[in-house]
């Protein structure tokens, strides 16, 4: 863990070890020169201003999803804008949920200053933009969303953080269920044709197999937005497997769905990206009793996000909209106690205002978390959807799996069955 260091020592020089052959050194990206990020002017306190980026799918296969995570993103600014001296500069961008527009609207905001932000959300997205933009161009960034172990590995110069939990640890959780809740031991798998689908697929495989002696007879990609997926069932249902994993988002999986029909001879388990109650409304037959997992949303300050984002989007949150307010909080903080605009210092500072102790910050007292902050205060932010402790690869590490199943008559149209510790 970081020790709490004086703030002027979170200050880093542009040109990063680390980086590789990726980035080069720092300086000779265009626009982004020794005087870019305040580096000639006093730093700190309450009169300057944060500067946060938002990159979420607001079209495309994940833009149910996405369209609440971007407000999720934006309700820590509303609701401190009127209560902290500092001023907050806030830009929104769609990723499409792809990872070419990814990209572009990764450069979009590094070229206009955004030195920290919010998302992406899709694994594959965020890997492509982090890889080509963020990270060259020294913006620090957390994704609500990107759950791709694929992630941890990043040679990312301390820059990519996530605020949901690893798709390793639901895998563990999937298999265990397959095997023990469902008493299955074959399984065919559907999976989201991207790094998220295929990186899930291979670790349930693994852990299905090696600690439950399952056998896993397909695994095959869902490729494309299709109106129908007979063909992948037909070849998922190769050797007969007694279980089918549709791995998906709610346009792809919901198709799956849709195509499977009410009279599928197999049990089904689906992921978190299907933790959708919508679904109810777009599939002729019923959902309920269909199971999937979903990492658990149990933050200190859950109930307080929850209350402010119904009373300000009169709606219910979403899947991973806990998590998106945690990360614009916790950028928020870190900005505020980094001092000035530079995705380095911000980075630095990510794990400092999560850790130690310090102030406890929850959504209840984010504005005075971020003044303390700004004034060189310790603070310690636990989170809507956990306590959001990184450890040094960015990874939160603290979390509970939510098994679930779909209840049309439940709350949100999802009930949950229990909570697993993987």
């Amino acid at each position: 863990m970081p020790s709490r260091s004086n703030r002027r020592t979170l200050l880093s020089g542009l040109c990063t070890a680390g980086l590789g052959g990726l980035a080069g050194c720092l300086s000779s990206v265009p626009g982004l020169d020794s005087n870019d990020a305040e580096s000639g002017t006093d730093v700190g306190g309450t009169d300057r201003t944060l500067k946060l980026g938002i990159m979420q799918p607001l079209t495309g296969r994940l833009e149910s999803l996405g369209k609440p995570m971007r407000n999720a993103a934006e309700l820590p600014i509303k609701q401190v804008r009127d209560d902290v001296s500092l001023d907050i500069d806030s830009s929104v961008v769609d990723t499409e949920t792809s990872p070419s527009a990814g990209v572009q609207s990764a450069f979009t905001l590094a070229n206009e200053g955004y030195p920290m932000v919010n998302g992406p959300a899709a694994a594959d997205v965020t890997l492509q933009a982090t890889q080509q933009v963020l990270i060259p161009y020294r913006t620090v960034c957390c994704s609500p969303s990107a759950t791709s172990p694929t992630i941890t590995s990043l040679n990312d110069a301390g820059l990519v953080f996530r605020t949901a939990l690893s798709d390793r640890l639901q895998a563990l959780v999937l298999a265990q269920k397959a095997a023990n809740d469902l008493g299955h031991d074959s399984a065919g798998i559907l999976y989201e044709n991207n790094d998220y689908g295929w990186q899930l697929a291979q670790a349930f495989t693994r852990s299905f197999q090696r600690t439950h002696g399952g056998t896993v007879t397909s695994q095959v990609p869902l490729k494309g937005d299709s109106s129908s997926y007979d063909a992948a069932i037909e070849r998922a249902r190769t050797d007969d497997p007694d279980l089918l994993l549709v791995i998906g988002y709610p346009k792809t999986g919901g198709q799956v769905l849709t195509d499977l029909g009410a009279d599928a001879p197999e049990d089904i388990l689906v992921t978190d990206g299907m933790q959708e109650g919508s679904l109810h409304d777009e599939i002729d037959y019923s959902l309920d009793g269909i199971r999937g997992t979903a990492p658990l949303v149990n933050g200190p300050g859950n109930q307080t996000f929850t209350e402010l984002f119904k009373s300000k989007y009169d709606t219910e949150p979403g899947a991973f909209t806990p998590q998106s307010y945690d990360a614009s909080a916790v950028l928020l903080l870190a900005n505020a106690y980094a001092g000035q605009n530079d995705g380095q210092a911000i980075g630095s500072a990510m794990p400092v205002v999560t850790t130690g102790d310090g102030k406890e910050i929850t959504p209840d007292n984010l504005a005075e978390g971020i003044e303390l902050a700004a004034k060189g205060e310790a603070v310690t932010y636990q989170g809507a959807s956990g306590s959001v402790n990184f450890d040094e690869n960015g990874d939160v590490t603290d979390g509970v799996i939510q098994y679930w199943e779909f209840d049309e008559s439940a709350s949100g149209g999802i009930a949950e069955i229990e909570r697993v510790s993987p």
